[in-house]
């Protein structure tokens, strides 16, 4: 029987362990005293509304800092590692904790006015410095490059060429711009980190730890296992559900990946494709309710908008996404012969889902919190105490049916809440360490979007956008695309995100509005290309751990990915010109969504080339504009599409039925 293995309850999701056996005894306590603080600070904030702007952010990216500093160290055991470390870990108290302790004094001056004390100008370049380097031990090279592009850009800005030029600004401005005001460092993207985004990484934690990646994993393999190329099939539900509580593609395929990847490759599928299947699978974790990702936290912030207002507009086209996932997996395992599992070689659906159910309560529980009109933080402190009191219920539970099988006595309850308490601090220390890569981006990522300010650079690149597209809305949003995939090569979703809004949004605000584009509707078109960032060479974490857990070229799997997620880039299409968005309007809402799955349907087969029997080059051809016509924003155009769709579907079954007849006929 295949059942998902259990995973190591001290998973990071990918990122380095927490506790290294390897590693001093001194060492593992600090990070877990750091990391554990740096939970219960964000809880703090949470439960009591925050602090002031610059002290709530700083002491958050200070938190971080040293943790990145401790966690992601050398390992090499060198008297030049530790003194390195020893030396960035009292730098960065020094520079990132002098806005916790000198707030006052930075709230109080006047900016670009009052000069700048020599403390100001070591300990901000120091900061600067620091959070280039954090960015690139979590993320990856790319973005720190960027950001050193933007301060050379802010700084030498006269000796740029066409409309790009501008006066550039002084030492003295850029590090009073992006460190002791609001427009760099503690920008927006870390307020929204400490506000939102930690809570729902730690509640994720807190859910994993107790075993709800594990019973996710199991659930979608005994339902979807038995179906054609199932465990690929399992991998997309699991991804699906997984997403939800993590928001985070690298973390989903690293919880799910160990399991689905090898059941995909052993039931038929390449290596390159099973890493593909996965990684587009995961991507897809960010767009699900009701967590999607660090960047669906910017949006509320961004637009105003209330978090349960995205999460409504959401769910429909988080379906259609995987909906196109699912087409493409079918498909596949259809056009290569695959089967699925044997019903001995997997576990009862019912079975699993009896013994588990409860995992699923937590995040319900955060949808309908936010129903209720309550703020993120408090349903993100619900959702972690649900999970909490949860564990603490099954673990006496546990304790009630072992006592009636044998003799316990205090100290075996005393030795339960031990290890319930011990789980705790695992979770938050397992939170902690998980959100330092979205730490080090949105710190990275502010200092970009104030040089963006700063220069303004947002405005040229809106105005050359304009300028481009003309009265075209098709051709800004295409634009936008590729501005995406050009930015997804080195900047992770969160920060690919900030950029383009910053840039792209009104662009597409003033030429979308005689098409009624709305501010929500142009933010999820810049986040949707944003998520591109996952598979996109040559920067795309989530693709190359897939291709390692799946021992396949990393570029493949991930242009493997690229293939299966077309869904990304068609439907922020249909944000601009369908109704895909408007709740409000319910009959509109179905015709959209009804066209659109066939849309899909067709897509998938066009893309994989196969539907029963193989898609010659006419078939295809006439049914990648009959798909175009199906997501077309007229009625005429769907209704035409889906007769071309219906014709081709019926051909082919028709040509599967004889050839199966032709198959079965020598045999008899």
């Amino acid at each position: 029987m295949v059942q998902a293995p259990r995973a190591d309850k001290d998973s990071t999701g990918g990122l380095p362990r927490m506790t290294d056996k390897s590693e001093h005894w001194a060492v593992s306590t600090l990070i877990t005293i750091i990391a554990v603080g740096m939970s219960l600070y964000h809880l703090n904030i949470a439960w009591t509304g925050g602090y002031e702007f610059v002290f709530q952010r700083s002491l958050s990216f200070l938190f971080g800092v040293v943790l990145v500093v401790l966690v992601y160290r050398p390992k090499d055991g060198s008297v030049f590692s530790n003194a390195s470390t020893v030396i960035l870990f009292v730098l960065a108290i020094l520079a990132i904790g002098y806005p916790v302790v000198e707030t006052d004094y930075l709230n109080g001056r006047l900016f670009y006015v009052d000069p700048l004390k020599p403390q100001d100008f070591v300990l901000g370049s120091i900061a600067i410095l620091l959070t280039l380097e954090v960015a690139r031990r979590t993320i990856n090279t790319a973005l720190p490059l960027i950001v050193v592009f933007f301060l050379i850009y802010t700084f030498f800005g006269a000796y740029f060429p066409w409309e790009f030029a501008h006066k550039g600004a002084s030492f003295k401005d850029m590090i009073d711009h992006h460190y002791l005001a609001q427009e760099g460092l503690w920008n927006l993207p870390l307020g929204v980190f400490s506000t939102f985004i930690f809570l729902f990484i730690l509640f994720g934690a807190f859910l994993d730890r107790m075993g709800a990646a594990d019973y996710y994993v199991r659930l979608s393999m005994a339902a979807a296992g038995r179906l054609r190329g199932g465990p690929a099939k399992a991998a997309v539900f699991a991804s699906a559900m997984t997403g939800s509580i993590t928001g985070s593609a690298n973390a989903n395929v690293a919880t799910t990946g160990p399991f689905t990847i090898p059941m995909m490759k052993k039931s038929g599928f390449t290596p390159e494709t099973a890493a593909g299947i996965e990684t587009a699978a995961s991507t897809g974790g960010q767009i699900m309710p009701p967590i999607m990702g660090a960047s669906a936290f910017l949006i509320v912030e961004f637009t105003g908008i209330s978090y349960w207002e995205v999460v409504k507009v959401s769910i429909l086209p988080a379906m259609l996404y995987f909906l196109s996932v699912y087409t493409i997996v079918h498909l596949e395992a259809r056009k290569g012969g695959l089967k699925g599992l044997s019903k001995d070689q997997l576990e009862r659906t019912w079975d699993v889902f009896k013994e588990g159910w409860y995992y699923l309560l937590p995040p319900i529980l955060i949808i309908v919190v936010l129903m209720r009109g309550q703020s993120v933080p408090f349903a993100g402190v619900i959702g972690i105490a649900s999970v909490i009191a949860l564990g603490g219920l099954k673990g006496l539970v546990d304790f009630y049916a072992d006592s009636r099988t044998r003799q316990v006595g205090l100290r075996d309850f005393l030795d339960l809440i031990w290890r319930g308490a011990v789980n705790i601090v695992k979770a938050l220390e397992q939170g902690a360490v998980r959100s330092l890569p979205v730490c080090a981006a949105v710190g990275a990522v502010g200092i970009v979007m104030g040089a963006l300010f700063q220069t303004g650079l947002g405005l040229k690149f809106s105005s050359l956008v304009v300028a481009l597209a003309g009265d075209s809305l098709l051709l800004a949003i295409i634009l936008v695309g590729i501005a995406s995939f050009v930015l997804g090569m080195g900047l992770p979703t969160s920060a690919a995100y900030i950029v383009l809004s910053v840039m792209a949004v009104p662009a597409l605000l003033d030429i979308g509005q005689p098409w009624g584009l709305s501010l929500l509707a142009a933010h999820l078109i810049v986040f949707w290309f944003s998520l591109d960032s996952c598979f996109t060479p040559p920067v795309c974490v989530p693709a190359y751990t897939a291709g390692g857990i799946a021992q396949a070229n990393p570029s493949k799997a991930a242009w493997a990915a690229f293939r299966t997620a077309k869904g990304m880039y068609i439907i922020p299409l249909m944000f601009g010109f369908t109704s895909l968005l408007l709740l409000d309007q319910p009959f509109a809402l179905a015709q959209t969504f009804a066209f659109a799955v066939l849309g899909f349907l067709g897509t998938g087969a066009v893309i994989v080339g196969h539907m029963y029997v193989r898609l010659g080059v006419v078939e295809r051809t006439v049914l990648s504009l009959a798909a175009l016509g199906l997501f077309w924003p007229n009625l005429m155009f769907q209704l035409a599409g889906a007769v071309v769709f219906a014709a081709v579907f019926i051909s082919q079954r028709i040509r599967y039925a004889k050839q199966l007849a032709s198959n079965q006929a020598p045999a008899e």
